[in-house]
Protein backbone atom coordinates (compact mmCIF):
# COMPACT_ATOMS: atom_id res chain seq x y z
CA UNK A 1 0.00 0.00 0.00
CA UNK A 2 1.19 3.40 -1.03
CA UNK A 3 2.05 6.00 1.52
CA UNK A 4 0.97 10.02 1.53
CA UNK A 5 3.12 12.60 3.18
CA UNK A 6 2.56 12.63 7.09
CA UNK A 7 5.29 14.85 8.61
CA UNK A 8 3.57 15.12 11.92
CA UNK A 9 4.80 11.77 12.40
CA UNK A 10 8.36 13.03 12.14
CA UNK A 11 9.03 13.62 15.93
CA UNK A 12 7.49 10.40 16.85
CA UNK A 13 9.76 8.53 14.25
CA UNK A 14 13.14 10.47 15.71
CA UNK A 15 11.80 10.09 19.65
CA UNK A 16 11.78 5.94 19.28
CA UNK A 17 14.54 3.06 17.65
CA UNK A 18 13.94 -0.12 16.65
CA UNK A 19 11.97 -3.03 18.79
CA UNK A 20 8.71 -0.28 20.15
CA UNK A 21 11.44 1.11 22.54
CA UNK A 22 12.22 4.90 23.48
CA UNK A 23 15.16 6.40 23.64
CA UNK A 24 15.69 5.06 27.76
CA UNK A 25 15.01 2.06 26.63
CA UNK A 26 11.80 1.72 27.78
CA UNK A 27 8.51 0.05 25.65
CA UNK A 28 6.48 2.80 24.66
CA UNK A 29 3.71 1.91 26.17
CA UNK A 30 5.26 1.30 30.02
CA UNK A 31 6.54 4.82 28.84
CA UNK A 32 3.26 6.71 29.50
CA UNK A 33 3.52 4.79 33.17
CA UNK A 34 6.81 6.79 34.17
CA UNK A 35 6.31 9.97 36.34
CA UNK A 36 7.99 12.52 34.54
CA UNK A 37 5.76 12.18 31.24
CA UNK A 38 4.07 14.69 29.29
CA UNK A 39 0.58 13.51 29.39
CA UNK A 40 -0.61 16.00 26.50
CA UNK A 41 3.10 15.03 24.46
CA UNK A 42 1.95 11.44 24.10
CA UNK A 43 -2.08 12.10 23.39
CA UNK A 44 -2.67 10.13 27.20
CA UNK A 45 -5.97 10.40 27.85
CA UNK A 46 -6.73 8.42 30.84
CA UNK A 47 -4.58 6.93 32.73
CA UNK A 48 -4.99 4.92 36.25
CA UNK A 49 -3.06 2.26 38.25
CA UNK A 50 -3.30 -0.72 36.45
CA UNK A 51 -3.82 0.55 32.29
CA UNK A 52 -4.42 3.72 30.41
CA UNK A 53 -6.07 5.25 27.15
CA UNK A 54 -4.37 7.00 24.60
CA UNK A 55 -4.66 8.33 21.26
CA UNK A 56 -3.07 5.96 18.43
CA UNK A 57 0.10 7.87 16.85
CA UNK A 58 -0.47 5.90 13.57
CA UNK A 59 -4.27 6.13 13.54
CA UNK A 60 -6.74 3.76 10.96
CA UNK A 61 -9.01 6.26 11.41
CA UNK A 62 -9.68 9.32 13.06
CA UNK A 63 -10.00 8.87 17.01
CA UNK A 64 -8.51 5.35 16.67
CA UNK A 65 -7.14 4.69 20.37
CA UNK A 66 -5.57 2.07 22.72
CA UNK A 67 -6.07 0.91 25.55
CA UNK A 68 -3.43 -1.82 27.53
CA UNK A 69 -2.72 -2.30 30.61
CA UNK A 70 0.17 -1.52 32.88
CA UNK A 71 1.47 -4.67 32.95
CA UNK A 72 4.18 -5.08 30.45
CA UNK A 73 2.83 -8.67 29.07
CA UNK A 74 2.18 -10.34 25.18
CA UNK A 75 -0.41 -11.93 26.59
CA UNK A 76 -4.07 -11.32 27.87
CA UNK A 77 -4.26 -14.29 29.51
CA UNK A 78 -1.61 -13.54 32.26
CA UNK A 79 -3.03 -10.93 33.90
CA UNK A 80 -4.98 -10.47 36.77
CA UNK A 81 -8.75 -10.94 37.03
CA UNK A 82 -8.72 -7.68 38.32
CA UNK A 83 -6.86 -5.56 35.42
CA UNK A 84 -8.87 -7.98 33.03
CA UNK A 85 -12.39 -6.60 34.13
CA UNK A 86 -10.77 -2.59 34.54
CA UNK A 87 -9.59 -3.10 30.78
CA UNK A 88 -13.02 -3.87 29.22
CA UNK A 89 -14.86 -1.33 31.42
CA UNK A 90 -12.28 1.65 30.14
CA UNK A 91 -12.83 -0.07 26.81
CA UNK A 92 -16.78 0.14 26.87
CA UNK A 93 -16.44 3.74 28.61
CA UNK A 94 -14.09 4.92 25.49
CA UNK A 95 -16.19 3.86 22.90
CA UNK A 96 -19.31 5.32 23.95
CA UNK A 97 -17.10 8.54 24.40
CA UNK A 98 -15.43 8.28 21.31
CA UNK A 99 -19.27 7.94 20.00
CA UNK A 100 -20.75 10.66 21.58
CA UNK A 101 -18.11 13.18 20.75
CA UNK A 102 -16.79 12.31 17.14
CA UNK A 103 -20.05 11.48 16.68
CA UNK A 104 -19.06 7.75 14.58
CA UNK A 105 -21.57 5.21 13.20
CA UNK A 106 -19.66 2.40 14.21
CA UNK A 107 -16.04 1.22 16.20
CA UNK A 108 -13.92 -1.67 15.41
CA UNK A 109 -12.50 -3.03 18.89
CA UNK A 110 -10.18 -5.86 19.47
CA UNK A 111 -6.35 -6.24 19.96
CA UNK A 112 -3.54 -8.83 17.55
CA UNK A 113 -2.10 -10.89 19.74
CA UNK A 114 0.95 -11.45 18.19
CA UNK A 115 3.04 -10.74 15.17
CA UNK A 116 2.06 -13.03 12.97
CA UNK A 117 -1.43 -11.80 13.96
CA UNK A 118 -0.55 -8.34 13.07
CA UNK A 119 0.72 -6.50 16.54
CA UNK A 120 3.02 -3.48 15.51
CA UNK A 121 4.35 -3.84 19.04
CA UNK A 122 3.58 -7.83 20.34
CA UNK A 123 5.81 -7.51 23.67
CA UNK A 124 3.01 -5.22 25.27
CA UNK A 125 -0.60 -6.12 24.65
CA UNK A 126 -2.83 -3.41 23.98
CA UNK A 127 -6.32 -3.29 22.58
CA UNK A 128 -7.77 -1.17 19.59
CA UNK A 129 -10.91 1.56 19.06
CA UNK A 130 -11.19 2.33 15.78
CA UNK A 131 -14.25 4.72 15.06
CA UNK A 132 -16.02 4.17 11.79
CA UNK A 133 -18.24 6.14 9.78
CA UNK A 134 -20.18 5.23 6.55
CA UNK A 135 -18.09 5.30 3.84
CA UNK A 136 -14.50 6.06 5.79
CA UNK A 137 -12.93 3.73 3.56
CA UNK A 138 -13.25 5.79 0.24
CA UNK A 139 -11.80 4.92 -3.08
CA UNK A 140 -8.71 5.36 -2.25
CA UNK A 141 -7.76 2.33 -0.49
CA UNK A 142 -9.54 0.04 -3.03
CA UNK A 143 -8.32 1.96 -6.40
CA UNK A 144 -4.95 3.32 -5.27
CA UNK A 145 -3.95 0.65 -2.07
CA UNK A 146 -3.45 4.12 -0.07
CA UNK A 147 -5.09 4.84 3.08
CA UNK A 148 -5.81 8.53 3.65
CA UNK A 149 -6.25 9.59 7.63
CA UNK A 150 -7.11 13.54 7.71
CA UNK A 151 -7.01 14.45 11.33
CA UNK A 152 -4.81 16.56 13.14
CA UNK A 153 -4.58 14.45 16.72
CA UNK A 154 -4.03 17.71 18.67
CA UNK A 155 -8.12 18.68 17.51
CA UNK A 156 -9.18 15.24 18.55
CA UNK A 157 -7.17 15.00 21.72
CA UNK A 158 -8.86 18.42 22.36
CA UNK A 159 -12.04 17.23 22.03
CA UNK A 160 -11.81 14.05 23.74
CA UNK A 161 -9.63 14.80 27.16
CA UNK A 162 -12.30 16.71 28.37
CA UNK A 163 -14.92 14.20 28.46
CA UNK A 164 -11.73 11.41 29.44
CA UNK A 165 -10.98 13.84 32.78
CA UNK A 166 -14.43 14.46 33.51
CA UNK A 167 -16.05 10.72 33.15
CA UNK A 168 -13.38 9.49 35.27
CA UNK A 169 -13.21 12.07 37.80
CA UNK A 170 -16.37 10.35 39.11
Amino acid sequence: MDKLYAPWRDCYVKDHVKNNRNCQGRCIFCDVFVDDVNIEQKFILHRQDDLAVMLNLYPYNGGHLLVFPKNHSSELYTLSELVLQDLMKVAAISMRLVKEQLGCQAINFGANIGRFAGAGIPEHVHMHIVPRWGGDTGFMPVIAQTKQVSVNLHNVYAQLKPLFDNEFAK
